[in-house]
């Protein structure tokens, strides 16, 4: 019965460090400056034609907008007053409802190369 009991322990305790090890993981910051290089670029190989390095450009890019969002979500987490939360929250369904609308335009980059852009460059500005 001993047994039992201490193999639970350490089951729990294990569980308990598998948890707080992802929860403290490092997010990365992304930098506005560095998302508006990652646009202009992506806008480059599409006006090239060169649809490879569009395709691997935009991969980066999508990168880039999910680590800006989890980097929103732990400011919010991080917050220390209800005003700080309340504006991380609604810059996060900023973020997040112009993410919907340029994820769809993928599909077809060199179709949707201007919007792609502008959709973008609207992200871009969420970007603290």
């Amino acid at each position: 019965m001993k047994r039992i009991l201490v193999a639970c322990f350490l089951l729990t305790a294990l569980c308990t460090v598998t948890s707080v090890q992802r929860s403290s993981a490092q997010v990365t910051h992304v930098s506005a400056a560095e998302f508006t290089v990652q646009v202009n670029l992506l806008d480059s190989y599409i006006a090239a034609s060169n649809m490879t390095a569009a395709q691997a450009t935009w991969d980066t890019l999508h990168r880039m907008m999910g680590n800006v969002i989890t980097y929103t979500k732990h400011s919010i987490d991080g917050a220390t007053t209800s005003t700080d939360k309340a504006a991380y929250s609604t810059l996060m369904k900023t973020q997040r409802d112009l993410y919907k609308t340029i994820l769809p335009l993928k599909v077809n980059l060199a179709a949707n190369r201007t919007m792609l852009h502008t959709r973008l460059g609207e992200f871009d500005l969420t970007i603290y």
